[in-house]
């Protein structure tokens, strides 16, 4: 479960890498060895065009570890957004194109 938004962990990463001598890919190692275009491709995005990106749950993970670690407190931003999405951000970014509804036994584009 995410409980982050995709801008508000590329906020994270971007602090992240200010700190003394963090590089770019000493981050993708921590996040188990993801190759350096995912992570572009997720700073890059915009709201959560990346939520699909393999970086987005491992960078969550990453940084709730570091909290912990770091014995840090829960963010008011976290915290509203474990009330308001008790089961996390989607994981899977949405097609474009149709969109299909469930109306009783019949599917409708």
């Amino acid at each position: 479960i995410v409980y982050d938004t995709c801008p508000q962990l590329v906020t994270k990463i971007k602090d992240f890498l200010q700190r003394d001598g963090m590089m770019k890919v000493t981050l993708s190692e921590g996040l188990g060895g993801v190759n350096a275009s995912s992570l572009n491709s997720f700073l890059a995005g915009k709201g959560q065009d990346q939520c699909g990106n393999k970086v987005y749950p491992l960078a969550y993970v990453f940084f709730e570890k570091l909290r912990i670690l770091e014995g840090k407190t829960k963010t008011s931003a976290r915290l509203k957004n474990e009330v308001e999405r008790p089961y996390g951000f989607s994981l899977k970014k949405e097609r474009a194109g149709n969109k299909w509804f469930l109306i009783g036994s019949r599917f409708l584009s």
